[in-house]
């Protein structure tokens, strides 16, 4: 695998002037944070025999700006606790029954039919260990 260039995240995790980061290894960060909750951040991650650029927390992606905004708003939802939610609550869709009783991906929440869904809004936030607010 060829060397990566020095990033924006790689500012993040490396300066002290940004977060407390504890290298771990070579490619994975704990971040600590004021509450005492920590982020794991891993570099060059290999997902699916494939491999990325950057993993935040179970978040794994391809590109280092969406990694950065990820993890920005992953530190911000676990120091306040909250998930703030852009958007009003949408209805579940149609195809996934009342109240999601017949979702195709249940525990997952992974298809984009699930985009906007509050079922799966609601598991990402219980996964995160977040409060759902919604801001609309």
């Amino acid at each position: 695998m060829s060397k990566r260039e020095f990033g924006l995240m790689d500012l993040y995790l490396t300066s002290n002037n940004y977060l407390d980061a504890e290298q771990v290894d070579e490619r994975h960060y704990l971040i600590h944070l004021s509450n005492g909750k920590e982020i794991e951040v891993e570099s060059r991650p290999m997902y699916d025999g494939k491999p990325w650029a950057w993993r935040v927390g179970t978040q794994i992606f391809d590109n280092e700006a969406y990694a950065v905004g990820y993890l920005k708003q992953l530190i911000a939802e676990k120091v306040t606790g909250k998930r703030i939610i852009l958007h009003a609550k949408q209805d579940v869709p149609e195809i996934c029954g009342v109240n999601g009783a017949a979702c195709r991906c249940p525990g997952k929440c992974n298809s984009m039919i699930c985009t906007a869904c509050p079922v799966a809004e609601k598991f990402f936030a219980d996964r995160d260990g977040v409060e759902l607010v919604y801001a609309i």
